[in-house]
């Protein structure tokens, strides 16, 4: 898990996406996410030790900000797949290493020769809730008289498996990184095109590589179906993308009607065969497997449709929110077609707005 983090969390549009999506807006607003640049994570004490963090970036703040030239913020990211009770600690430790380099290097220093600010940021993606102490303060007793004195370090903390997939933003490399660590089946599905439609530029290819090796690690844990592969989804050209989104989806309702259609198949058989012993007539046994074909078929088609309506409306409440997916279920109910269906994914993916992909949808049911 720290690996992926840290080479994910080296590029900077996954690094503003969680800032803007994960920490508090009032604390943001006068920083130049464009101007990320990314620093050692290495930091070597007085004493010659060396500790390592995970990935730590300069923020600086916008021209138009009410604050000096060289003023910036450190955004200090530790990565967890385990609950660490020492993380306070930890997180004051780097800190403090922090600051000592920048006056080793004479940086870090504005006008009134101030350190920058810090905002560390745990990402904790195991299953157990995060339930360590947020703050050094939590660890030690009250201070009293001395508390004026006391360590007062804290930190903010992600904890993926609490985060309602309705609470995630929208739009987010972040939150489609949290999906993906959540979700299984369809809803692994959904995350997949939903992350495919985030990275469909070719400036993104470096960051769509990242997560097509990550999840193709993850899928063995993933899936019990052999051969079954969510990196199709994450080809390197952007036009293949859209197209692979739509082919990918498309196969699991085959073999959701493949499925359906053996089943009535067998159910067709075994009543013929029932029919044909008690009655002894050889006619039943061949309208009994007639019937119970068409009847799979039947079934199997319209479990499609409905399948198919419920994923996209789902897409569609991710991307733009429940009121334009409430819109477009009004629009899929004219549509029971595999080319439909299809053209609906498109815009989906395409539309810059929900109102954009309404206008679509109904362009072309029209």
């Amino acid at each position: 898990m720290d690996e992926f983090y840290k080479i994910v969390f080296a590029f900077p549009r996954m690094v503003r996406d969680l800032v803007r999506g994960f920490v508090p807006e009032r604390w943001t607003v006068d920083l130049d996410l464009d101007g990320l640049e990314l620093l050692p994570t290495a930091y070597v004490s007085d004493g010659w030790q060396t500790r390592y963090g995970d990935r730590t970036w300069k923020i600086p703040y916008r021209q138009d900000a009410d604050k000096p030239p060289d003023a910036y913020v450190v955004l200090l990211l530790e990565f967890q797949s385990e609950v660490d009770a020492t993380m306070p600690v930890r997180v004051q430790v780097y800190t403090g290493l922090l600051f000592q380099e920048l006056l080793r290097q004479h940086q870090g220093l504005s006008e009134e020769r101030m350190l920058p600010l810090v905002i560390p940021l745990v990402v904790y993606n195991g299953r157990r809730r995060w339930n360590a102490p947020l703050s050094v303060t939590e660890m030690t007793p009250s201070g009293g008289a001395m508390a004026e004195v006391q360590p007062r370090q804290s930190y903010l903390a992600l904890d993926e498996w609490q985060r309602s997939k309705d609470d995630l933003p929208r739009d987010n490399l972040v939150s489609s990184l949290v999906a993906l660590e959540t979700s299984q089946g369809k809803a692994l599905d959904l995350a997949v095109a939903e992350l495919a439609g985030l990275l469909n530029d070719p400036v993104d290819a470096q960051v769509r590589r990242a997560f097509r090796d990550w999840i193709e690690h993850l899928q063995p844990r993933r899936t019990r179906q052999p051969g079954r592969s969510y990196t199709s989804m994450l080809m390197e050209e952007p036009m293949t993308l859209l197209e692979s989104v739509n082919e990918r989806l498309q196969k699991y309702y085959d073999d959701l009607e493949r499925q359906a259609v053996e089943r009535g198949e067998a159910l067709g058989e075994a009543r013929g065969e029932a029919r044909g012993e008690a009655r002894g007539e050889a006619r039943g046994e061949a309208r009994g497997m007639a019937r119970g074909l068409e009847q799979g078929r039947l079934r199997a088609r319209e479990q499609f449709i409905v399948e198919k309506r419920a994923l996209l409306q789902r897409m569609a409440e991710r991307r733009f929110g429940s009121a334009v997916a409430d819109r477009l279920a009004t629009l899929l109910a004219d549509i029971a077609d595999n080319d439909g269906f299809a053209a609906v994914g498109d815009a989906i993916i395409d539309s810059a707005s929900g109102d954009d992909l309404i206008g679509r949808v109904g362009a072309n049911d029209g």
